[in-house]
């Protein structure tokens, strides 16, 4: 448990949690705020009211039940009791000094009933609170517990909300790693043990933003949840007051007093059932509106999973993904509550636009209304988690977009159709000039009729066919890219979205290959019909046809699929995951081949049209015309062009890969 300046909730501030199974006995009442206060440190949460209370309205159970309990510098058993860290309707937490071992506990005094100790104690993990012993005294249960010096994750997020101006309330763009841990310093106690582990915890956190944060939390979290249920334990009352920091910003799950075995019970047997209405999965709320006992054992794993999606969604947003029930009591409540958590899956990039697309699709799906479309296991959700976070990494560390790569993040699409055609465009220009000076001056009227009639006709056939090939593979890319921005869509699955990244990364291979198939025919076709169909060629026009098609064609081989690789390293791929999981080990696998790539194209880039100039000049007449040195010097000044601007964007692209695969 954690510690800090205690100060009671009420009602109004505190989710109605209910708990207990239904029986034919129930009376209807309805309890409010039945666990303990709210401290600005930490929860401790003990047994709800049972369910018959739920049916009524009745006033919030009295306090007065705690009127026996010890005070502040008493002597409990072996516990020295140093000051309250929070209180409720059925015990207390102190912060005690165990005698016999000389340190520092937080001991939770209830009633004797309930197994929390036998359920915690087989819990073992970082971010779970441990309970190390369990004591009764005097019909009161003790519960020895894991001290943690620091505050929950209810008391942070509200001092950050005052911390914010009003009008940035919604986008909490301002809460980066080091104003989360500033409110923790502020809630938590001056001293603390030095934990070296922890303290990487902290260094971590100050370099995050608010997403990174989110992200981090809710991996290790959900780790823990994992933990937890490998145990077949729930925990079925997840919260932020439930959710405790240590003064280095490590997260830790407490509060297991609701926790019972995820296992079938024996029938008669009286499990502890509740939790916080707030933060329910629709299935437990329907447990407590059915006598059906496979309805109550429908609570399982991933009801968890839905509890903690809820926590993050009001962590991004500032506000719970339903508003239902507010105005309404007991039964009608229950009964508002589930259904409308049944007739849609919240979105928290509509509550708050900064929320990125994969963390989106995250969270929806942790809040979808059918388990068997929710994450399976808390480990699925971990690696979720930490998918999107090292996604949000990359967008960091990504080339600042300019406005070329924000036009571009807006018409994907259009920019890799111009980006594959441009160079093409540019490798007939070379071409027709080319041609022009050095062949069609030299042929009969007949050939060059000839052959203005085939560069129409080619063009004509060759562009569209290409062209139409390009939009083949691209336009299901382009699909995908499209339904995962948008908000409220089911994504497609894992290995369809894997199928699309093969498919994105090979479409500047294809743009290059279409340019091949364009080009490099036309340097055999123009000569030999030509000389079919309008009299013989000598064999000197045959190798200047065959040397432009061929210099024009990796020319626009070399700038498309370099500029193409751009766009879809840059603006598609990074968008093609449905959460991240994996992201990091997956893009080394499917990036491994680039970099090499990337080198030929750069190298391309430059000698290319340099060669080709050399080229012109060892094929060209004895005596130059004025076209002919005009020609040869465009060959030059492009190939320096091009070699500076196949510099540029191959630097571009090796900063897009060290970000993607680093």
């Amino acid at each position: 448990m954690t510690s800090g300046p205690s100060s009671k909730s009420s009602a109004s501030q505190e989710p109605t949690r209910i708990e207990g199974p239904p029986s034919d006995s129930d009376r209807p009442t309805e309890s409010l705020g039945g666990d303990s206060a709210s401290s600005g440190e930490g929860t401790a949460t003990d047994v709800a009211p049972p369910f018959r209370l739920l049916m009524i309205e009745a006033k919030r159970p009295s306090l007065s039940g705690l009127s026996g309990l010890p005070n502040p510098g008493q002597r409990l058993d072996d516990f020295e009791l140093l000051q309250i860290l929070g209180e409720g309707a059925f015990g207390r937490v102190y912060l005690a000094k165990q005698i016999s071992l000389g340190r520092q506990v937080a001991l939770k005094v209830v009633a004797n009933r309930g197994n929390e100790a036998r359920t915690m104690a087989s819990l073992e993990h970082d971010h779970i609170i441990r309970v190390f012993a369990e004591t009764v005294h005097d019909d009161l249960r003790l519960l020895c517990m894991q001290y943690v010096p620091g505050t929950n994750l209810d008391a942070i997020v509200r001092l950050l909300d005052q911390s914010l101006p009003s009008a940035e309330r919604p986008t909490r763009s301002m809460w980066d790693g080091r104003a989360f841990l500033s409110a923790i310093d502020k809630l938590s106690p001056r001293s603390a043990p030095l934990e070296p582990a922890s303290l990487r915890d902290r260094e971590f956190l100050s370099s995050c933003d608010f997403v990174e944060v989110v992200c981090w939390i809710g991996s290790r979290l959900a780790e823990a949840l994992d933990h937890a249920h490998r145990q077949g334990i729930l925990h079925r009352d997840i919260k932020p007051a439930n959710i405790l920091f240590n003064c280095y910003g490590r997260p830790m799950l407490a509060d297991f007093s609701l926790a019972c075995p995820s296992l079938p019970q024996p029938e008669g047997d009286s499990q502890v059932f509740g939790g916080t209405l707030s933060y329910m999965a629709p299935e437990h709320l329907d447990a407590f509106l059915s006598r059906d006992r496979a309805d109550r054992q429908a609570v399982d794993e991933r009801s968890d999973l839905y509890s903690l999606g809820i926590v993050l969604f009001e962590f991004l947003t500032g506000r719970l993904p339903h508003s239902a029930g507010k105005d309404e009591t007991g039964l009608k409540k229950l009964l508002s509550l589930s259904a409308e958590r049944r007739s849609r899956i919240p979105c928290p990039r509509q509550e708050n636009p900064e929320v990125p697309e994969a963390m989106d699709r995250t969270i929806r799906r942790c809040l979808d209304p059918q388990p068997e479309r929710r994450y399976q296991t808390a480990t699925e959700l971990a690696h979720a988690l930490e998918g999107c976070r090292q996604l949000r990494q990359v967008e960091k560390e990504l080339p600042a977009a300019g406005p070329i790569t924000r036009l571009a993040h807006k018409h994907p699409a259009m920019f890799v159709m111009l980006l594959a055609v441009l160079p093409n465009i540019l490798g007939s220009a070379v071409n027709i000039s080319y041609n022009s000076i050095q062949i069609v001056g030299a042929l009969e009227a007949s050939q060059s009729r000839t052959f203005y009639r085939l560069l129409i006709g080619y063009n004509s056939i060759i562009y569209p066919i290409c062209v139409g090939i390009a939009c083949w593979l691209l336009i299901p890319v382009i699909r995908t890219w499209k339904k995962l921005q948008s908000q409220g869509r089911e994504a497609k699955s894992v290995s369809d979205l894997a199928a699309m990244r093969r498919r994105a990364l090979a479409l500047p291979l294809w743009a290059a290959g279409l340019s091949c198939v364009g080009w490099l025919p036309g340097g055999l076709l123009f000569p030999l019909l030509i000389d079919l169909s309008a009299g013989p060629l000598p064999s000197k026009v045959f190798v200047h046809f065959l040397f432009s098609f061929t210099i024009s064609g990796l020319i626009a081989l070399t700038y498309s699929g370099l500029a193409v690789q751009w766009v879809v390293l840059r603006i598609l791929y990074p968008q093609l995951w449905t959460d991240g999981s994996g992201f990091r080990e997956t893009a080394r696998q499917e990036l491994t081949s680039l970099d090499r790539r990337l080198r030929v194209w750069q190298f391309l880039a430059g000698l290319i049209p340099l060669a080709g100039a050399a080229l012109i000049v060892s094929v060209g007449p004895e005596e130059f015309s004025l076209w002919f040195r005009i020609l040869a010097i465009a060959l030059i000044a492009l190939g320096m062009t091009g070699l500076g601007l196949g510099l540029l964007i191959g630097s571009r692209i090796q900063q897009i890969l060290v970000a993607l695969v680093a």
